[in-house]
């Protein structure tokens, strides 16, 4: 899978938009994309870690992936398994 890199405000905007477009579920390689923007923005840039960092399946991992999925209009409980 491609190393996520946080989005800048309308590259990020432009990926949820794609999404409700075409009237499709996000990739995987979507939702850790955005999950890592929302990391970016609220922990990775006070504490300095790296969304790459963050262990797969932690708490604060989980939490990413579903706030991302929340972004993209999905249930959490929808994706949750094929994501993580």
């Amino acid at each position: 899978m491609p190393v996520a890199k946080p989005f800048a405000g309308k590259v990020f905007h432009a990926l949820l938009m794609e999404c409700f477009a075409e009237q499709r579920r996000p990739t995987a390689d979507e939702v850790d994309s955005v999950a890592s923007k929302i990391w970016q923005d609220s922990h990775g840039s006070m504490t300095g870690q790296d969304w790459r960092d963050v262990a797969r399946g932690s708490d604060a991992h989980r939490q990413m992936i579903n706030a991302a999925l929340m972004a993209f209009g999905s249930a959490p409980a929808e994706m949750h398994r094929e994501i993580s």
